[in-house]
């Protein structure tokens, strides 16, 4: 990748509703944290219409929230096809060599579709957020 996403463990906020009647929209936040400095950081917003439904909003939260992490494991398997390419410099003669460099990273894998199932949406809280300061001013 030419730019790499925040690094840290990325987090999110539940999707809760801003602070309009309507139209409204679900937002939530992401964060990273850095556990060498025990800090969380802001990453963004993540706003999504009103219109969808709170499980939707939910699971596309959970996407955004591992969206770094798929990165990541998607630059890792490209790295395994480029193994299996005869004419790329990093060719592995060996389909058991490929097969243990994917494997490396069976339980990140495992570990994202696991956080992007995530559990079901409970209800949304109102954000507090100055009806001035909402989307629609």
């Amino acid at each position: 990748m030419e730019s790499n996403p925040t690094a840290g463990l990325w987090r999110t906020t539940a999707v809760r509703r801003c602070s309009c009647d309507w139209p409204f929209h679900w937002i939530a936040d992401v964060t990273t944290f850095d556990s060498v400095a025990r800090v969380h950081q802001y990453v963004a917003t993540v706003r999504q219409s009103g219109a969808r439904s709170l499980t939707e909003a939910a699971a596309n939260t959970r996407a955004m929230g591992e969206a770094s992490a798929m990165a990541k494991v998607i630059e890792a398997v490209a790295a395994v096809l480029d193994m299996s390419d005869p004419d790329h410099e990093s060719f592995a003669d060996s389909a058991a060599d490929c097969l243990d460099a994917l494997l490396a990273h069976e339980q990140e894998i495992r570990r994202i579709l696991t956080g992007l199932a995530g559990p079901p949406a409970a209800s949304a809280t109102v954000a507090n957020i100055p009806h001035h300061r909402c989307h629609h001013n």
